[in-house]
């Protein structure tokens, strides 16, 4: 079997704050084969987008840093490689979305240009045989009249263009690897749908591989093949899709489905984990989990556990889940 596009062992990434250094990232392992896509789920403030922003080495240095842990593609550890090497790397072979679209576009220059620049600096085109690319990305991502839409600016574009533009720039140099970091977050429900379904169109088309981040485990169980479940910094659960529904091997997971809406259930208030992920200087000892836990006992409030496969590729973060039982999605 062909080993992963991307593979992440043992990464940490520490900030500076007003409390001195703390890591918000610790000891996470992930990885993404060819043509697969994998989730990365979890709360606000999991470490979900620090933990992309580190493929794409984007990690804001200050106030953040890299300071342990190696991340390979195709067998490269890119933290090793030179930023110009680097440089080539981003659009090129992995590329990435961002949740809201203004934040990739540049409000001053026109969707055809932002997009013509990353082909002709990485394929190395003229002015206009990449203006014709720009075009065909457009098309493909289904802009209407994309040979007038080239010269239209951003704020022409309504939310849901914009994050199809944004999908066209990211694709143009069509990377082996995208990188969407919550992309519905902002659009309403329909235009996620659309959006999501453009995604999975372009992935069978294109054959590349995705690591899909978002809070919604709805969208998980649409797009994704597996799935990395992170909590406060760390990862805690890692699992085919099917089986992270069915049955959960760690209590945030379980928490997380029983907090889902149930089709056709009415009158019955969502179900919530009780407090909130604590604060990056102020890390519980043992597992992280246990302050919000109902399964939570003394081991666990002074044990770390480590993450361990239970079988089939599942892995979890959890003491006691031989003794426990937790229960899927129904």
């Amino acid at each position: 079997m062909a080993g992963p596009l991307l593979d992440i062992e043992g990464l940490n990434v520490d900030f500076l704050t007003d409390q001195g250094w703390v890591t918000v990232v610790r000891d996470v392992s992930l990885s993404v084969a060819p043509g697969e896509t994998v989730g990365l789920v979890g709360e606000s403030g999991s470490g979900k987008t620090i933990t992309s922003l580190s493929v794409m080495r984007l990690v804001p240095d200050p106030p953040g840093r890299i300071t342990g842990g190696s991340i390979r593609f195709d067998g490269r550890d890119l933290l090793t490689l030179p930023e110009r090497a680097m440089r080539q790397v981003r659009g090129n072979d992995i590329a990435m979305v961002f949740q809201e679209s203004m934040t990739s576009l540049n409000p001053a220059f026109t969707i055809g240009d932002q997009i013509a620049e990353a082909v002709r600096h990485h394929l190395g085109l003229g002015r206009r045989a990449a203006v014709d690319r720009a075009v065909e990305v457009l098309d493909l991502v289904g802009i209407p009249a994309p040979r007038d839409r080239v010269d239209h600016y951003p704020h022409e574009f309504s939310g849901g263009m914009r994050q199809r533009a944004a999908i066209a720039m990211a694709l143009a140099c069509e990377p082996r690897l995208l990188i969407a970091d919550e992309p519905t977050t902002a659009l309403d429900v329909t235009v996620q749908a659309q959006v999501l379904e453009l995604l999975r169109s372009l992935q069978q088309r294109l054959g590349m591989a995705m690591l899909f981040i978002t809070h919604n485990l709805g969208v998980v169980a649409d797009v994704c093949d597996r799935v990395s479940v992170m909590y406060a910094g760390q990862v805690v659960e890692v699992a085919d899709v099917v089986d992270l529904f069915e049955a959960p091997a760690h209590p945030y997971t379980e928490g997380l489905l029983r907090s889902m809406p149930q089709l056709g259930v009415r009158g019955e208030p969502l179900a919530t984990i009780p407090g909130n992920p604590p604060l990056p200087w102020a890390m519980p000892e043992g597992c992280r989990f246990h302050p919000r836990c109902p399964y939570a006992t003394d081991a666990c409030r002074s044990g770390a556990p480590a993450l361990t496969e239970r079988g089939g590729g599942h892995f979890s973060r959890c003491l006691r889940l031989a003794e426990i039982e937790l229960t899927g999605a129904v």
